[in-house]
């Protein structure tokens, strides 16, 4: 499925994508361990960036791992989230979690940001 890849399109790639949500973002799903900030954009495509600090995840390996599964849950709810532009922070201890955890805790926040969006359509 074309819809379903994670290409460089999918992608907030240069600083200024960032800033522009990070100055103005209308849409937010916040929780203990993680922060989505989203904006709507032009592109008429869900795009999305990620930060994760090595300051709240130390090791490479668990931040690779964090991505890998947000790349993944994104992928599979981008068709629900219209022309967002998204940032997903990872906060300090999301590393800790069993990863069937993160997993779910990625899909709750999903779904969040859609019910936020079509509340506000």
């Amino acid at each position: 499925m074309p819809m379903e890849t994670f290409d460089k399109q999918k992608r907030l790639l240069t600083s200024a994508d960032y800033g522009f949500v990070f100055n103005s973002a209308t849409y937010k799903v916040s929780h203990q361990l993680y922060l989505m900030l989203a904006r709507q954009n032009t592109v008429g495509r869900a795009r999305l960036g990620l930060v994760v600090a090595k300051k709240n995840i130390r090791l490479a390996t668990r931040r690779n791992r964090l991505k890998r599964v947000v790349r993944e849950t994104f992928r599979k709810q981008q068709q629900h989230l219209d022309s967002l532009d998204i940032i997903f922070l990872a906060r300090r201890g999301f590393d800790s979690l069993q990863p069937a955890i993160q997993t779910e805790l990625l899909v709750q926040a999903w779904n969040r940001l859609e019910r936020k969006l079509g509340g506000q359509k």
